[in-house]
């Protein structure tokens, strides 16, 4: 990873021109208003704050004293997922005291009524750019901080932070099931045929699956037994979860996954999305972590990884799109290409074709 700059690049598929149904900053209620106000003193302006693929509530504002803060979180219009993913990331801050070095000044939450009405955190806003576009730098400014995180703490100073292996949301990951395994399910034919869907040629694809599937779980099943070094993962490293200050020094957001596990995944999930946005091998990516660690991983740990990544996406990206989420599908579609390419790049498995959905 010797140059300054990514080559031209174009996603697999457009990205949808619909945005995330959010509410405004004049749908708060007076008492919600309120209650942010007793933290942040009186909010002059706000708006929206787009990014990430979530109906959430997301604003910038900005206080009577100069203050600038990000005030996201869950509102009516959401399920009472939206909430105990707040909740979660709140109780990150509280067990990860040194994400004040890694990540924007938590100030508080405020909440009204039950789980499914509003609940909301306060954090500093991070007066920078975006991820995108990719750029070497960039990416090796992440790797850097990737290792800070992982290296900072031992697992008895945050003995509250979930383990990955238990956490409902991430365990399929680290213990290697169901993803790609539940393809091979013979009364789940119509998971197959979904899966080929997806692609320009639907018959080839769904031959490709048969074909190579094996192989597949096979990687995937290696998980529960891989032995390699353990930390705090973020296991959410997308583009919209990363910022650059006005210093160019990477600030990583949304800790709502954030578990205690084996941080291949979380540098080979960030590889995999950079790949999927840019032109960036993701191979370069990890091994600069491997010089930035000093940790040489086991190729076939490696792949055991990024497939099991991508049989994740496999399982997502058929899906239908959920209408106040436009562009989930999209993102994951892009990102299970990239993982579909590195591994024919590695000589694992071959292609099965160009994707097609819209």
């Amino acid at each position: 990873m010797t140059t300054e700059s990514s080559p031209a690049f174009h996603p697999a598929l457009p990205e949808p021109p619909e945005r995330e149904a959010r509410p405004e900053w004049a749908d708060l209620p007076p008492e919600v208003l309120s209650e942010i106000e007793k933290i942040t003193g009186k909010i002059l302006n706000a708006e929206i704050a787009w990014g990430g693929y979530s109906p959430s509530a997301c604003f910038r504002a900005t206080a009577a004293d100069g203050g600038k803060y990000f005030i996201k979180g869950s509102h009516p219009g959401q399920t009472a997922h939206g909430a105990k993913a707040l909740q979660q990331e709140i109780n990150a801050y509280k067990t990860l005291k040194f994400l004040q070095e890694l990540a924007p000044r938590f100030h508080g939450s405020v909440s009204v009524g039950d789980e499914d009405d509003w609940r909301l955190g306060i954090w500093d806003m991070v007066d920078g750019k975006t991820a995108l576009p990719w750029t070497v730098a960039k990416t090796q400014a992440v790797v850097e901080l990737l290792w800070q995180l992982h290296s900072s703490v031992i697992r008895s100073d945050v003995a509250d932070l979930p383990d990955g292996r238990e956490s409902n949301h991430v365990s399929d990951f680290f213990l290697g099931e169901r993803l790609w395994k539940r393809f091979e399910r013979e009364d789940d034919s119509n998971r197959q045929q979904h899966f080929a869907a997806l692609f320009e040629d639907a018959d080839a694809a769904r031959h490709w699956l048969e074909t190579h599937l094996p192989e597949l779980v096979r990687l995937q099943s290696r998980m529960r037994a891989m032995t390699g070094p353990e930390g705090v993962v973020h296991f959410d490293l997308r583009s919209d979860n990363i910022l650059f200050n006005p210093e160019s020094r990477a600030v990583i957001v949304d800790w709502t996954d954030t578990c205690w596990g084996q941080v291949l995944l979380d540098v080979v999930l960030f590889a995999q999305c950079v790949a999927a946005e840019s032109g960036i091998p993701p191979q370069s990516i990890i091994k600069y972590y491997e010089e930035v660690s000093g940790h040489q991983y086991p190729r076939e740990d490696v792949l055991s990884v990024v497939a099991t990544v991508t049989g994740y996406f496999a399982d997502n990206a058929w899906r239908a799109v959920p209408q106040e989420l436009p562009r989930l599908r999209w993102v994951q579609s892009i990102c299970l290409q990239a993982g579909l390419s590195w591994l024919a790049a590695e000589g694992v498995i071959p292609l099965p074709g160009t994707l097609g959905r819209k």
